[in-house]
């Protein structure tokens, strides 16, 4: 189980975990801190549960959520001041926890567009942002983040057990959740106050170079059926991603850059295979 008594000895942020909630089990931790967050919250503040009942992915997903072996936590930030890269804070908090955790594990994580983390193409974590207006000059932000810890391929649903893997699997052994959320918050902290103070240019490099969506032949399924291909070129300046579409027939071709600002995207191939 997650001891709050290790995780406030272990953390070093000046901001985050100095209001920390250790849940043994929660319905979500995001929807949690969006109910705390409507209250006045000490900035920082960290939720975890040792067991979700009701975890949410992206687009309305549930996340799977089996206890003692993951890490599921939410953290609570607010800001007052006009903030124009809200499109950044999941490439931000993406880029953060897939550098902590492959500096702890020695494996190489990458991004899908915009927020899972991925180990050998295979779904390891993801994030969840949501926000809301606290009042006319103050938003609050929540981003919810989960990992897959200690379980083995055959603890995954049979509908997950080709898409999804564990840090467990993926380094040869178990790993102690403390010191991850250690290092993994510590992470979110700095990054954070980065993206506050600079920008977007604070994060946008790292995660380019850690982005595997980039070059890739990708479809795209909108929220209300549409579907479209093309291979994703760059990330804008709102932290959408563009992709470069082409239709052709008989008697027209033509070819546009296409602003993504939400959608699930599938992956097809690498761009460089493509004739």
């Amino acid at each position: 189980m997650l001891s709050p008594e290790t995780l406030a000895a272990l953390l070093p942020g000046k901001t985050l975990g100095q209001s920390l909630f250790v849940f043994e089990e929660l319905p979500s931790t995001n929807t949690y801190a969006l109910q705390l967050g409507k209250s006045p919250t000490p900035q920082g503040t960290v939720i975890l549960a040792d067991r979700q009942t009701a975890g949410r992915g992206r687009l309305q997903r549930s996340w799977f959520s089996p206890p003692g072996a993951n890490i599921y936590g939410s953290v609570i930030f607010s800001f007052t001041k006009s903030f124009y890269a809200m499109g950044w804070i999941p490439l931000m908090a993406g880029t953060a926890l897939a550098q902590a955790i492959g500096d702890h594990t020695n494996l190489q994580l990458t991004l899908k567009w915009p927020n899972d983390i991925l180990i050998n193409e295979r779904k390891v974590g993801g994030i969840l942002c949501e926000s809301f207006k606290r009042n006319v000059e103050e938003t609050c932000v929540v981003i919810g983040f989960g990992i897959n810890v200690n379980l083995p391929q055959t603890t995954f649903p049979k509908d997950l057990q080709q898409i999804a893997t564990s840090l467990q699997i993926q380094a040869g052994r178990p790993l102690d959740r403390h010191q991850l959320l250690t290092i993994m918050i510590a992470a979110l902290e700095q990054s954070w106050e980065a993206l506050l103070t600079k920008g977007p240019p604070s994060c946008r490099l790292a995660y380019i170079g850690r982005c595997s969506t980039l070059g890739s032949q990708i479809q795209v399924q909108f929220p209300d059926g549409r579907q479209i291909q093309g291979v994703a070129q760059s990330i804008g300046e709102q932290g959408q991603l563009q992709i470069h579409t082409s239709t052709s027939d008989l008697t027209e071709q033509s070819a546009k850059i296409v602003d993504i600002h939400s959608g699930d995207i599938r992956h097809i191939r690498r761009a460089s295979t493509l004739q």
